[in-house]
């Protein structure tokens, strides 16, 4: 059965949460009784509000639903119960070689197992081995990477952005089982799949549809999918794609994956935006800070219905970016609590946040 939430964490709530995903739904109901189950993430603090003043809680703004002109995507193939095997055909470090905090590309392939993706959807892969109760490990999610046909085109295969996991988001040390797994997988090396999951976080596929994604880290792995797909529509000239704008974070450049790969897009295709948080001699800059640079740019995005909006990245991200956006509509003469509702309502707001 589905886990029941935890007094601490129905503390926490300001409103009753999204219900969840079908597929998340079926995954947990498949889960045997003694299979370990991935505890929920910590509440992250809101900031302490004026007398009178409401909590600005950006999950609010999440949409449930794709865009409308989003393809179908099929998901739960695979459930934890009957997982189906992939083969590493492909591993490469995507950050600066030799630099300690490594994020590696990894390629999956299938072979004639039918595993249809589209970009936005996760996987879940299985560590080999038992925990230290001698449980079967349970399946870790990663984000695709590359578009619906393919890391090579015409290929049944994709690709994930994983980081090697040496310490947890306070600094201290820990050895992330299945990340460390993933980054030493050796070309020819059998992967356990499960999924895919994932019917919302999809990008949209009508003409001139605009595309804003703001991401940190590995959360540059669906941004990916969908740029690289739209770069190859754009290259074969069947689609008259509307603008792609990206903002990047990563604490600095040596960390952040595709770094060169980007450099190489045409800057009429899509407008890229770094934040470096720790660039030594330099002041801290998030992805807030370089949107609110970019308000004029972002505010004629937040005028226009065909804009779709994506957020991935750490839980600790979400706040800022939204309330960077709503401040940048407010400057703009926006109603932000009409526009935030709108991009929910017609699935043009998606936050993907963990």
């Amino acid at each position: 059965m589905a886990r029941a939430y935890s007094i601490e964490e129905q503390l926490t709530w300001d409103e009753l949460p999204a219900e969840l995903p079908p597929e998340q739904l079926e995954a947990e109901a498949g889960t045997a009784p003694d299979e370990a189950v991935m505890p929920p993430p910590a509440a992250t603090p809101q900031p302490a509000a004026e007398p009178g003043e409401p909590v600005f809680n950006s999950a609010q703004y999440g949409a449930t639903t794709p865009p409308w002109s989003a393809a179908h995507a099929y998901t739960n193939l695979h459930p934890p119960k009957n997982p189906t095997t992939a083969t590493v055909v492909g591993n490469f470090n995507c950050t600066e070689a030799g630099f300690e905090n490594q994020t590696h590309h990894i390629v999956l392939d299938f072979g004639a197992m039918p595993f249809p993706v589209l970009e936005g959807q996760s996987i879940g892969i299985i560590a080999p081995g038992t925990d230290a109760n001698g449980k079967t490990h349970f399946a870790r999610q990663y984000s695709i990477a590359s578009p619906r046909n393919g890391e090579r085109p015409g290929y049944n295969n994709i690709s994930l952005t994983v980081k090697r996991v040496r310490e947890d988001h306070q600094g201290k040390p820990v050895h992330g089982v299945c990340s460390n797994y993933v980054c030493d997988l050796k070309v020819g090396d059998k992967v356990q799949v499960v999924g895919p999951f994932g019917a919302s976080f999809l990008m949209p596929n009508h003409p001139k549809s605009h595309i804003v994604m703001i991401c940190t880290g590995t959360g540059s792995a669906p941004m990916r999918a969908m740029t690289e797909w739209r770069r190859r529509l754009r290259k074969s000239g069947k689609f008259e794609g509307g603008k792609l704008m990206l903002f990047f974070g990563a604490r600095t450049q040596q960390e952040l994956p595709y770094f060169g790969p980007l450099q190489t897009l045409p800057k009429d295709f899509i407008d890229i935006n770094f934040a470096f948080s720790r660039t030594p001699g330099q002041p801290k800059r998030y992805v807030q800070d370089v949107m609110r640079e970019r308000k004029a740019d972002l505010a004629a995005m937040l005028k226009d219905g065909q804009s779709h909006f994506y957020v991935c990245g750490l839980k600790s991200m979400e706040e800022g970016v939204m309330l960077a956006l709503r401040d940048v509509a407010v400057e703009a003469g926006l109603d932000w609590d009409s526009v935030g509702a709108s991009l929910k309502r017609e699935g043009r707001m998606h936050l993907e946040t963990y």
